[in-house]
């Protein structure tokens, strides 16, 4: 922990004392939709947030409380005094800073705050993440990590480098598979924000291990919500590395073949968001090498690679079983599932297989004040459903301050939302080293389906946040 910092946070603290300041910050948290997998369990380990901790922020008598507005005061000194407080040896403390550094790190968009402080901040938080005997504390520093990435990761690559060694040991030695997913989560989202393409194809084996295997790779033999999160992070690089329709490769045909068995078998998976996650996937596969696509009409989605073969298509052999098993969990009517469970998985196959049976592109919508962004690929819904996870409730604030997303999403905030930060990037790319020459636009889509309630929304429905 530097001097300056410590300096910093002592004389905040006397300033406070002396004036008898009361909490510097009021939050409350309103009831905008988040996505499609709302109230999910990861959703409720990521942003676990004490009562007591959100309660003792809130101000009772604040009318912007009750309309749900963030109310702020130097929220930027609780920054640092949590970021501060991580050094403690007291391993509540610590949990107590991670958490709300989770809350304001979300909910704020604090680049100018954080970029002067990165590396003491990433040097506590993984302290915190290889605390095996705090699970919490390990998960909680994981989620940090993942929106210091957000913030301040973009093309960072020696952050990346920093985590990598830690995330992977840390995905398959610890006991908690809590943990497991959390760190598969942020190693993901950091690789997608921060790294080279040849690092992002080194993962993508990484994550293939874990899912041909069923686990066993990382020491989570049939765990599906391990599994779950392993095919999240999988289409998430894939989406980046060849997603929209961009030209693909004989490596993004070869890394096709290598996976599909493995995504087959997880199709069969007794778990539904194993199953679910498996066939967007195949659907983003699908779209991206251009596979299945009717020929020979202006409609295609998108424009085949033509090095693959001398028609400029990619084929799939097995196509007659693949069709088959997806309509099957498209029509699936099994009454020892779930209703719930069963009416989310149909809604997702149905356009699973309209993907893979006649290339037809998907549609969702996201709503920002009164600007609407509209999601037409796969890649693109799960990228944004990545991010989501992440940021729940702030995703509004960071798609109007945080260029990350805007490049990504290729959002231009109308004037009042700007805040004197505005690029003309419309897209992030994995950076090629050395002889690569496959740099692939970072744009990624995600439409996950997790845990107790699966409010889906249908294609082409309204999702307003802010």
């Amino acid at each position: 922990m530097s001097q300056n910092l410590r300096k910093e946070a002592a004389t905040r603290a006397s300033r406070r004392a002396s004036s008898n300041a009361k909490p510097l910050v009021s939050v409350y948290t309103s009831s905008t939709p988040l996505s499609s997998r709302h109230n999910t369990d990861d959703e409720d380990l990521w942003s676990e947030t004490s009562a007591d901790t959100v309660d003792s922020w809130a101000s009772a008598g604040s009318k912007n409380a009750e309309d749900g507005v963030l109310e702020e005061v130097n929220w930027e000194d609780e920054v640092l005094q949590n970021i501060e407080d991580l050094g403690e040896k007291r391993t509540s403390t610590r949990e107590g800073s991670l958490t709300k550094l989770i809350r304001f790190l979300s909910l704020k968009y604090a680049a100018d705050l954080l970029d002067t402080r990165r590396e003491t901040l990433l040097d506590l938080l993984c302290r915190s993440v290889r605390k095996d005997k705090s699970y919490k504390e390990s998960r909680l520093a994981a989620k940090v990590m993942s929106l210091l990435f957000i913030t301040i990761g973009e093309s960072q690559e020696s952050m990346y480098n920093n985590v990598l060694s830690l995330l992977k040991y840390t995905i398959t030695n610890n006991a908690s598979k809590e943990v497991k997913c959390a760190c598969i989560q942020t190693l993901s989202l950091a690789c997608f924000i921060s790294a080279s393409y040849a690092d992002a194809i080194e993962l993508l084996n990484f994550f293939n291990d874990i899912i041909v295997t069923n686990g066993k790779s990382v020491n989570a033999n049939n765990e599906g919500n391990v599994i779950e999160s392993a095919l999240n992070a999988y289409g998430l690089l894939f989406s980046g590395l060849w997603g929209d329709s961009k030209r693909g490769s004989d490596k993004a045909k070869e890394v096709f073949e290598h996976i599909m068995p493995g995504l087959i078998k997880q199709l069969e998976s007794s778990t539904m968001e194993v199953r679910v996650a498996s066939g967007e996937i195949i659907a983003l596969m699908f779209e991206s090498l251009g596979i299945g696509k009717v020929s020979g009409t202006e409609e295609n989605w998108g424009q085949p690679p033509d090095e693959y073969d001398d028609k400029g298509e990619v084929g799939y052999d097995n196509m007659d079983h693949l069709t088959q098993l997806l309509n099957t969990l498209a029509t699936d009517s099994n009454r020892h599932r779930a209703k719930a469970e069963r009416k989310v998985q149909r809604s997702v196959f149905r356009d699973v297989l309209k993907t893979v049976e006649r290339g037809d592109s998907v549609q969702e919508r996201l709503k920002i004040k009164k600007q609407t962004i509209y999601f037409s690929s796969w890649a693109k819904i799960l990228q944004l459903n990545a991010f989501r996870a992440i940021l729940t409730e702030g995703l509004h604030v960071h798609f109007q301050e945080n260029e990350l997303l805007q490049a990504i999403f290729e959002f231009v905030p109308p004037p009042t939302l700007v805040s004197g930060r505005l690029r003309p990037d419309s897209a992030l790319g994995f950076h090629t080293t050395g002889s690569d020459t496959d740099s692939s636009v970072t744009n990624k889509k995600n439409r996950k389906l997790k845990g107790k309630k699966h409010d889906k929304r249908k294609k082409g429905d309204l999702l307003e946040v802010g």
